[in-house]
């Protein structure tokens, strides 16, 4: 498992920066590569994606973990290989799940890391709310596009960046 391809070149876009144990990125055509793997390999399966998403840290702040624009990028990227490789090789792709709807426990770690969709405060639990990931997903899953021209939310805009700070097209 690597982060870089045999040019020494990094797959993605950055995912979590560590100065002590190394930078991560992640490859959201990957997943259009893993279902073709399936469906080639194994007789064209039918297919759920059951758990797809990252790890955010608990330190952000409340404002910081509610933006949550970078897994909006990360979803959104995810969902668009994935309705490529559906289009382009037949795939037979039947849920697709983000990972998590809540900030949950995580049994490696605690909670000192957050997951969902959805903001939960660990000091007060009926203090919930739906993060701009969540709002995102909504819409996504709430759209019906006859049109698909008109699918430019989908596109994701962390990919294209370089090293800018920017908010997701969606």
């Amino acid at each position: 498992v690597t982060d870089d391809n045999s040019r020494g070149e990094f797959l993605g876009p950055l995912f979590v920066e560590d100065k002590v144990s190394g930078n991560s990125y992640y490859y959201p055509k990957g997943i259009y590569y893993v279902m073709d793997y399936f469906k080639t390999k194994y007789g064209d399966p039918l297919i759920y994606v059951t758990e797809n998403g990252f790890s955010t840290p608990s330190s952000e702040n409340r404002e910081q973990a509610i933006a949550d624009y970078k897994r909006i990028d990360y979803l959104c990227s995810h969902l668009c290989f994935l309705r490529k490789v559906i289009k382009e090789k037949g795939v037979n792709v039947r849920g697709y799940f983000a990972w998590a709807l809540g900030d949950n426990y995580e049994f490696c770690k605690g909670f000192t890391v957050r997951f969902g969709l959805s903001y939960v405060n660990w000091e007060d639990l009926d203090d919930r709310n739906l993060k701009e990931s969540g709002k995102w997903y909504q819409r996504f899953i709430n759209r019906t596009v006859k049109n698909s021209a008109k699918q430019d939310f989908l596109r994701s805009s962390l990919s294209s960046q370089s090293q800018k700070k920017r908010l997701a097209d969606a």
